[in-house]
């Protein structure tokens, strides 16, 4: 198992989806806080009536700006690298090389999840530290921690995983970058819309399935303030998709002829 980790982590290392997939979330990150920037400074020069109308819109920081790292480009950036990096050797059909060492299906399952996974945690970790960083360089504040922030970024970070098992999974059952890339950004939203609708119903009103949701969840923890409600059914809705998909994953791949 050790010696197919380090061939995974060699092809991670050298993959150039990486490292574009990264760049791209950096500089979306960059355009988002430049045009923040931008935008405040015509209201500081606008009428006050304007400056009343917009005056919901707050000054960033590095804390509030961190809390972006679960935005919807991040979960689109990570579903294309996974797409691409999963399939590679199944597209070019290099995975037959791999076999004929004698590793076993799950063995190759697993060091994949693996690899997978710590690129995602790398290009998180990396976009959250460049997004701190950019709230202070632009904005010169590094803020405040709103209730219960820290435990708030680690359950983001916990839903992003989740994000991340949806996207393994659906590459290694795939196998196709196209068309893991397409049900990977557009299946989550999908199911995120199908709730919504549910939630439209008369009777199930009281009901708010999106909440229990990955986009819901995610949407509440970028909040200043978390409840501790909130938090407990953030962990719990990761849990539960980590668990559901990395199984499912695990099967389909064992069912897979090749």
């Amino acid at each position: 198992m050790g010696k197919l980790l380090k061939l995974e982590y060699r092809r991670l290392f050298q993959a150039k989806s990486l490292y574009i997939c990264t760049l791209i979330s950096l500089v979306l990150v960059l355009i988002s806080a430049l045009t923040t920037k931008l935008l405040l400074k015509a209201l500081s020069d606008a009428a006050a009536d304007e400056v009343m109308a917009l005056a919901s819109l707050q000054t960033p920081t590095s804390l509030s700006m961190l809390k972006q790292v679960g935005s919807s480009s991040m979960t689109m950036i990570l579903a294309v690298f996974v797409s691409i990096f999963v399939t590679e050797d199944y597209a070019g059909d290099t995975i037959k090389n791999v076999y004929s060492r004698g590793y076993s299906r799950d063995m190759i399952f697993f060091s994949k999840c693996i690899a997978a996974l710590s690129a995602a945690l790398m290009m998180i970790l990396v976009n959250a530290a460049f997004s701190f960083a950019m709230g202070k360089v632009l904005f010169g504040e590094i803020g405040t921690m709103g209730k219960n922030y820290a435990v708030s970024m680690i359950a983001a970070l916990c839903l992003l995983v989740a994000y991340e098992t949806i996207y393994f999974m659906v590459a290694i059952s795939i196998r196709k970058v196209g068309g893991s890339i397409a049900i990977s950004i557009f299946g989550p939203m999908i199911v995120g819309l199908l709730f919504s609708l549910v939630n439209a119903i008369p009777t199930l009103k009281e009901y708010n399935f999106y909440d229990y949701w990955l986009e819901g969840r995610m949407t509440a923890m970028m909040s200043a303030e978390v409840e501790s409600k909130e938090l407990l059914s953030a962990f719990l809705v990761a849990a539960v998709v980590i668990a559901l998909f990395g199984v499912l994953g695990f099967f389909i791949n064992r069912k897979r002829e090749n």
